[in-house]
């Protein structure tokens, strides 16, 4: 998961493992998950905030992501507006969560996203 404001990773964090999913770690920044993927399995799944503090924002964070890792990506946003939106869907996300997020529509989507990538081989 990638989101810069606490509370909001926190309550994802409770709604996620309640749900019996595990959160390996909670990153603030892109940066931050760019350099942990270099030195780590990647992960099953990327909960990404597009609004992020640092250098770059979700969208670009995801964008390097995708370009070396096959990773799927939803994205999660207070921001609706169009330009984002084209931005985002040049990634190909598995979807896009407008916050405050809904408990079974993450569920939902995350469960999707979880067995395209099974069925196509890529997840583990």
């Amino acid at each position: 998961m990638v989101e810069d404001d606490a509370l909001i990773a926190l309550r994802n964090y409770e709604l996620l493992t309640k749900s019996g999913y595990e959160v390996p770690q909670i990153f603030a920044s892109g940066e931050d998950l760019i350099d942990h993927l270099e030195k780590s399995e990647p992960p099953d799944l990327i909960l990404m905030d597009i609004g992020l503090n640092g250098k770059i924002d979700g969208i670009e964070t995801a964008r390097r992501v995708r370009q070396r890792h096959n990773i799927p990506v939803i994205f999660l946003t207070a921001y609706i507006d169009e330009q984002r939106m084209m931005r985002a869907k040049e990634i190909s996300p598995y979807g896009y969560i407008v916050k405050p997020v809904v408990e079974r529509q993450l569920m939902e989507m995350i469960g999707v996203a979880l067995r395209q990538t099974d069925s196509c081989g890529q997840g583990s």
